[in-house]
């Protein structure tokens, strides 16, 4: 269940919103849940990624909070141009796991 809570929007903001939904013809407390919910999972997006850039979360953590398969996490590292955490010693490391 959704619950109401307030925010202060300034003016000019609000004025381009409120323009916005009437032409678009849509609920402007709709439109803002929405851009609220993606702005919210940009943002998540980014502090995990930052954090595995920190080497504070492996990528394991960041696909399992995420829910994202390797592959996309390695997708969304390339468009934000950040690189694997990965160093010689892990590779030493995985070469000496048995096949």
């Amino acid at each position: 269940m959704a619950k109401p809570t307030t925010i202060r929007i300034p003016e000019d903001l609000l004025n381009e919103i409120n323009e916005f939904v009437q032409e678009s013809k849509l609920d402007r407390s709709a439109y803002l849940r929405e851009v609220l919910r993606k702005g919210f999972s940009i943002d998540k997006q980014d502090r995990l990624l930052l954090k595995y850039v920190q080497k504070e979360l492996s990528q394991m953590e960041v696909c399992e909070e995420l829910k994202w398969d390797p592959w996309k996490f390695l997708a969304q590292l390339k468009a934000r141009n950040l690189y694997l955490n990965v160093e010689f010693e892990d590779w030493l490391d995985a070469a000496e796991l048995p096949s």
